[in-house]
């Protein structure tokens, strides 16, 4: 029963993402609100514009890895999915971008077990500010599979936050470019309608 009641409430808080509905009912039950311009406000904190069809809302309450993000099954055989989040506190404690991208890489996907290789590694504005980008590649040759990510990193105040993708495929698989370009336009859309906790001290 309780199993069933969980796949119920996904079902529900899937279908009102979907509908756009903005009644005052429905978003008390909800993190967000749909702006009249399209965009999405989380939490009267953030705001940023949501990924198109087909993407479910991802949201960890309490005790997990990240805030909240989008994940889109995809055609093929598994593990063929793509999900990227927002993370205000991603992996390592150093202020300094450089040094937050080598700390964060020595934990993430640590449990997948996947030769991770950088592909790519670039310096960019986010928020307006400093940012760097990171792109990523690794391969399980026992089971059979692979995943390519794309770590965005920038400040929020004096505390380093990022954004982070991951798309995952059989070994023979072929990536799916243009959720990179979905990824990097929820990025580009980002920013910040107050203060964070940290900011206020």
């Amino acid at each position: 029963m309780k199993r069933n009641g969980v796949v119920i409430l996904s079902i529900v808080l899937a279908l009102f993402w979907l509908s756009g509905c903005t009644s005052m009912e429905a978003s008390k039950k909800v993190p967000y609100t749909l702006t009249p311009q399209g965009t999405v406000v989380w939490e009267n904190e953030l705001e940023f514009k949501p990924p198109p069809s087909g993407w479910k809302l991802i949201r960890v309450e309490e005790g997990g890895e990240f805030g909240f993000g989008f994940l889109k099954k995809e055609p093929g055989p598994f593990p063929c999915q793509t999900m990227f989040v927002y993370d205000e506190d991603p992996f390592g404690v150093s202020t300094r971008l450089e040094e937050r991208e080598q700390e964060f890489l020595r934990r993430f996907l640590w449990n997948a077990c996947l030769q991770m290789q950088v592909l790519e590694k670039k310096e960019m504005k986010v928020f307006g500010g400093e940012g760097l980008a990171v792109v990523v590649e690794g391969k399980d040759p026992v089971k059979k599979e692979k995943a390519k990510s794309k770590i965005v990193f920038g400040k929020r105040g004096d505390r380093v936050v990022s954004f982070y993708m991951t798309q995952w495929r059989p070994l023979d698989g072929t990536f799916d470019h243009s959720a990179f370009d979905t990824f990097d336009q929820f990025v580009a859309s980002f920013k910040f309608l107050k203060k964070s906790f940290y900011e206020t001290l």
